[in-house]
């Protein structure tokens, strides 16, 4: 099951004012990214893309080498 309908599946099952809270979320969300310096960048990496660079990120990034000083 995609997040898309994993999330439809609890929206329909959710109180009036959840669904409220949801929706005026995402609107708020949707007006940042827009806005924002960085969205032009949302969603330019594939799935298979992004997951490598997190993989190389968590491999090399994430080291500390106590007796560097």
């Amino acid at each position: 099951m995609t997040n898309r309908e994993q999330l439809m599946q609890e929206l329909e099952q959710a109180p009036d004012d959840l669904v409220e809270a949801v929706l005026d979320f995402l609107r708020r969300v949707k007006v940042l990214r827009k806005n924002h310096p960085l969205a032009k960048f949302a969603g330019i990496l594939s799935d298979s893309e992004a997951e490598e660079l997190q993989r190389t990120i968590a491999a090399e990034c994430r080291q500390v080498d106590l007796h560097e000083w």
